[in-house]
Formats: structure tokens, C-alpha cells, sequence
């Protein structure tokens, strides 16, 4: 059987009286434009979309790039991003961007690192030379964190930045501070009645660092925070913290150690990993950490086998601890269980994975929890039979430890042992940290 066909009608029928005009066919010219006609009313980007659902697209923006772009678009979406309390809520789900590091001077990332302008625009903004602080030739920095720098007072002899790998046999003064706004806090000394835990007990060093901000402290107006003492005595290791809620220092107790350990201590690099500070002693092969919440310290066995590595400590995924060595051509990975800090007594387990760095000596100089530190020398440069008066170019990179990513970060001709990461907001979505 033949499809039916559809025969066009001869004539239209009338539209009804009730229906709307029909549309014109595609194909005809537009009407003409009547010039008594008043002009079409501006569109308000905000008027299909309430603030609150807008702060939520905002939210999901990568970068603080294509944040300063959205806010540039109109001034209802400027008036949003720049709103304190967005920029708070900005801040708890984005992890800081590394901008920099610090040394005995702030060292900006530089092009092509993603983070060139912003690093930029702060070194423009803040005061790195820190000529705000009292006696400011007085202090070298410890840590920093949080936008915050951690400074301790030594001789004007000693020279900012030589301090950092040295040792204090006291408790020296400390102070708290924010180049960028340019504010800072003196911490005023641990108590005799506090520090009575250790006296007599021959104090060897005392290492003081910040302790992370929780996303709900950088939610706060004036965010809080902590500065840890890590204190070795001749066969112990104590931990006290000062408060800027409650302006006091506290004692957290202390733990027993063999005069070897204490030893190996002295000079190791801090790293921070599930909660936990943790010092790799390599001579002894342990691994001591302590709790960030409990302050309580525990030591755990490391693999065998620590001659010439460069190891760094971090989180292997799956509640896991990870050491990773930067061999010659490997990576090296060593890994255990530590969900919910587990008992340190399960086997370490080993991968090798292939070299993602270039053929450089590497050497870490710093760490957080996210990022390594390195130092990059080609070993393409004559090191033997050089007859040039210049030494070889320094790179200073940052290594993503969760993607194995690296950033080139810095050159230069200064050969540095030790710096602290700098990470951030651009000025313009950063708020005062004290």
C-alpha cells in the first residue's frame, strides 16, 4: 500500500482571533527598524542567576587567573569574587598555589611557571625585606606557611637565612608575621613554669615551625594559628605550642630517646604528611614523627639501605606512607600502610618507577605536604677542567608529589642549602593571615 501524502491546502486558513501572529518564514527580509521604538533594556548578567548560585560556579574556577577574569566581566561578578567572605570560601576548597620560595630573600616563580604573574604581583605588593619587623636585620626565618613567615631572633652576626641550619641551645625569641599586610605578632617566651619539663635534661636544640591551618581556621575573619616547638635535650625529645587564640605557650609532654637518635636529629629536614611532622633519620634508619593533633611522638623503622639517597617523605595514596628516593635514573618508591596512623609495623613494600626528571645532581632543600623543593644542577656542566671563572646555573624546581609534576621554578648562580616554599593567593583575593 502506497504512504499516504500530505497535500498542502489551496488557502491558508484565517488565524483565529484569540491565536498569536504567526512567525515569519525564514527566508523573508526583516521588518524595518522603527527609529520611535525605545532601545532594549541592558541584560543584568545577574538576572537568571541568583549570587549564590553564582559564588558556586565561581567556586569551580581552577585558578585565581580565571577568577580575576570572571570578576572583570561586569561589576556585579567583581563585587562577588571580591566579597570577604567568598574569598574565604575561595581559599578553604583551593589548596594555595606555590608562588615562590624564601630564603634569605623571597625568590618569585618566573615564566613560563604557571604562577609567574601572581608571584609577580606579590613581590611588588608585600614587603620581603620585612623592614616592618623590630630589628628587622635581627631575624632569620624558620617556616612558612599559610601566607605566614616564622621568624626567630639570633646575632646580627650570624646574617638573615644562615640561621636556618643552624642550631639553638635556647629558646629564642620568635616572631609572626605578614609581608604582605605588612602586620606581625611577637611571641613572647615559654614560661619557666612551662618549660620545667626539661630543665636540667641538657637542651641540644630547639626548632620551631608553624602548624597548618584547618580550612575552618582560614574561614575566620583574623584566621588563628600555632607555632610548634620541637625541643632535643641530651636523651629526649619534648614538643611544646603557643596558642594565638590564647596567647599562651603549653607543654605537650615529652618522649624517651637513645643518645644516637638524638644525634641524628640535630640537622634532619622536617616534612608534614598525614598530620604528622616527621624527621628522616638516615644514619639510624628511623623515622620519627609526631602527631599534630595528639602532639605525642612515635618513632617507626625505615627500608634498609639508606647510603646516597635523597629521600623525601609523603602521602602514597590509599592511607599510605611513601618515602620517595630521587635516584640517578629511578624513582624509588617505599610505601606501608598508615591509615589511621596504623602500628609502624608493617613491611615496607618497593616500587621503581622511570626517571620523569631531567639527568640532573638533585638535592632537596625544602618541603610541605603537596611539594618538594629541589635544586638542579646539570650534570651536562664540566665540572672537571672548567676554565670558567662562572659556576654552572642553578634551578630551583617544585615537584607535585601527587602527579610526580615538576615546576621550574627559578634560576640563578646562588647556590642555596635550604629554603621554605611560598604559597598563596595573587594580592588582590588574599587577606590579611594575622
Amino acid at each position: 500500500m502506497a504512504s499516504p501524502s500530505l497535500t498542502p491546502a489551496a488557502h491558508p486558513p484565517l488565524p483565529d482571533a484569540d491565536s498569536p501572529p504567526p512567525l515569519p518564514d525564514a527566508d523573508s527580509p526583516p521588518p524595518p527598524p522603527d527609529d520611535d521604538a525605545p532601545p532594549p533594556p541592558a541584560q543584568d548578567p545577574q538576572a537568571s542567576l541568583p549570587a549564590d548560585l553564582l559564588e558556586d560556579i565561581f567556586l569551580r574556577l581552577p585558578t585565581t587567573s580565571d577568577l580575576a577574569r570572571a570578576s572583570a566581566a561586569c561589576a556585579a561578578f567583581r563585587q562577588i569574587v571580591t566579597a570577604l567572605p567568598f574569598r574565604r570560601r575561595f581559599r578553604s576548597v583551593h589548596r594555595p598555589p606555590v608562588l615562590g620560595f624564601l630564603r634569605d630573600d623571597f625568590y618569585p616563580c618566573k615564566p613560563p611557571h604557571a604562577s609567574a604573574p601572581a608571584a609577580r604581583a606579590l613581590a611588588q605588593a608585600a614587603d620581603f625585606a620585612f623592614s616592618f619587623l623590630p630589628n628587622a636585620a635581627g631575624w632569620s626565618p624558620r617556616d612558612a606557611r599559610d601566607g605566614r613567615v616564622l621568624f626567630s631572633a639570633v646575632p646580627a652576626s650570624h646574617g638573615r637565612g644562615d640561621f636556618a641550619d643552624a642550631t639553638s641551645t635556647t629558646f629564642v625569641d620568635l616572631v609572626v608575621c605578614d609581608p604582605l599586610s605588612r602586620r606581625y605578632v611577637q611571641i613572647p617566651p615559654v614560661p619557666d613554669d612551662v618549660a620545667a619539663s626539661i630543665e636540667g635534661c641538657g637542651m641540644l636544640d630547639f626548632e620551631p615551625f608553624l602548624a597548618p591551618a584547618s580550612s575552618e581556621d582560614l574561614q575566620e575573619v583574623e584566621p588563628p594559628f600555632r607555632v610548634i616547638g620541637k625541643v632535643l635535650c641530651e636523651t629526649k625529645v619534648a614538643v611544646f605550642a603557643f596558642s594565638s587564640r590564647t596567647g599562651k605557650w603549653s607543654c605537650h609532654g615529652s618522649s624517651a630517646l637513645s643518645n644516637d637518635v638524638v644525634l641524628d636529629a640535630l640537622y634532619e629536614r622536617r616534612h608534614y604528611v598525614h598530620g604528622c611532622f616527621c624527621w628522616l633519620l638516615e644514619w639510624m634508619e628511623k623515622l620519627l614523627m609526631l602527631d599534630a593533633h595528639t602532639m605525642e611522638f612515635s618513632i617507626i623503622d625505615l627500608p634498609p639501605g639508606n647510603d646516597e639517597r635523597r629521600l623525601a617523605i609523603l602521602e602514597a595514596g590509599e592511607g599510605r606512607l611513601g618515602l620517595l628516593n630521587i635516584g640517578r635514573n629511578t624513582l624509588d618508591l617505599y610505601y606501608k600502610v598508615w591509615r589511621n596512623r596504623g602500628d609502624g609495623k608493617q613491611e615496607w613494600k618497593h616500587e621503581t618507577m622511570e626517571h620523569p626528571l631531567p639527568d640532573y645532581h638533585w638535592r632537596i632543600i625544602g618541603s610541605d605536604e603537596e611539594y618538594l623543593l629541589l635544586r638542579g644542577i646539570s650534570l651536562d656542566w664540566p665540572w672537571f677542567g672548567n676554565s670558567s671563572s662562572q659556576g654552572p646555573d642553578i634551578e630551583y624546581f617544585a615537584l607535585e608529589l601527587k602527579a610526580l609534576r615538576l615546576e621550574r621554578m627559578y634560576v640563578s648562580k646562588h647556590k642555596m642549602l635550604h629554603a621554605h616554599l611560598y604559597r598563596g593567593f595573587s594580592p588582590a583575593f588574599s587577606s590579611p593571615s594575622i
